[in-house]
């Protein structure tokens, strides 16, 4: 969809964009970050030509944009600033319909689509459209101006630290807001701030930048649990993924290689398996580690030692997938009160199993590191 190529930007004899090449796909959420300075609005303004590259190339959907005319290029691509940018002059309902209607839309659809523009950001069409701008407050206003970045009716969204200037519980809820509509509506939306909880929060993938060099382009939890640098890791806060436990995963917290045995083992033969490896309890696979069933220790012990594990085993075994939350994993195990859950990947095989003391080892773990850090 976009495509920076060995862009460099100058200023006199001082480099801003440091040959910058990045390839942002279709649909996504990309936040530019990193500390003032580092090139991040310079990089946003260039997609819709603000400002011109000293060289290189930018390519929305194949297409050069340095042939494209700039005016008919911005009306194609929703803008959001941190002041909004509205029209003071004009209603809510004519700054949201100005571009639409300067491209010779349908009236009807235009209209039609105003209100479910307003609805998608919270705002009733019937109190809001014939009011001015100067009825709103703050955090109203950068709704309108996200609801008129959409109403261009384009792929390309560009925001500019639009939420920065707000309080901090109408910047969640407009975080929260903004999340759900490019997941409903499916734009691609290029996004600087240099807040690390509003990136992580609402981004695909984060493009970190420093003095005009990407210094990681990765998800939100690869960036935070492998951060690229030691810059990386300071910039994000070492604390982060602490702060947010939904980003460690089923196999960040799981036991690999768990004790499993055959279903045509017998019950004396599975005790024995459990004395030898201390455990009270064994998952059940195939010979191509398909997870099958479980047996326990208690459930097993007073049967007929002969009798086979494909008979006695439990079988419909309550599993996670390695992408699982801790917060999801912790629910089930919660819900179902069970104290440990295996973890399967996308085929049904056995990957791990994740059990109370794996999650407090784990957690522990990082409590460690950052007392280390300190």
């Amino acid at each position: 969809m976009i495509q920076f190529q060995n862009i460099v930007k100058k200023y006199g004899n001082k480099t801003i964009i440091n040959n910058f090449n990045l390839d942002v796909e279709a649909g996504q959420l990309v936040v530019f970050i990193g500390p003032s300075g580092c090139g991040k609005t310079t990089l946003l303004k260039m997609i819709n030509k603000l400002i011109q590259p000293t060289s290189g190339k930018i390519y929305v959907n194949g297409t050069d944009i340095s042939r494209a005319d700039p005016i008919e290029l911005r009306r194609n691509i929703g803008y959001v600033i941190q002041n909004t940018g509205l029209f003071p002059h004009m209603s809510i309902k004519e700054n949201l319909e100005l571009i639409p209607k300067l491209k010779g839309e349908d009236p009807a659809a235009i209209e039609k689509k105003t209100e479910e523009l307003l609805e998608l950001v919270g705002l009733d069409p019937k109190e809001y459209l014939h009011r001015f701008p100067k009825e709103l407050s703050g955090g109203q206003q950068q709704r309108i101006g996200v609801a008129r970045a959409f109403s261009t009716n384009s792929d390309i969204i560009l925001m500019d630290e639009p939420f920065s200037a707000l309080d901090p519980v109408t910047r969640s809820s407009l975080q929260e807001e903004l999340f759900q509509m490019q997941k409903e509506l499916n734009k691609t939306i290029i996004f600087v701030t240099h807040d690390m909880d509003e990136a992580i929060k609402i981004a695909d993938k984060i493009c970190l930048l420093k003095d005009g060099n990407i210094l990681q382009y990765d998800t939100p939890e690869n960036i935070l649990k492998n951060p690229a640098s030691e810059f990386v890791e300071s910039f994000i806060g070492k604390r982060r993924v602490w702060n947010n436990p939904e980003l460690l995963k089923a196999e960040d917290i799981m036991i690999f290689n768990p004790v499993k045995i055959s279903p045509k083992r017998n019950v004396i033969q599975a005790i024995e398996i459990m004395k030898e490896n201390k455990v009270d309890s064994l998952m059940v696979t195939d010979r191509h580690n398909t997870l099958l069933g479980l047996v326990t220790l208690k459930a097993i012990q007073l049967l007929n030692r002969n009798s086979l594990i494909e008979d006695v085993m439990e079988k419909n075994v309550l599993a996670v997938s390695e992408d699982a939350n801790l917060i999801s994993v912790l629910k089930t195990m919660n819900e179902h009160k069970i104290g440990y859950v295996p973890v399967v990947n996308s085929t049904g095989h056995l990957t791990g199993l994740i059990t109370r003391s794996s999650i407090l080892s784990a957690l522990s773990s990082q409590l460690i590191d950052l007392e280390v850090t300190f």
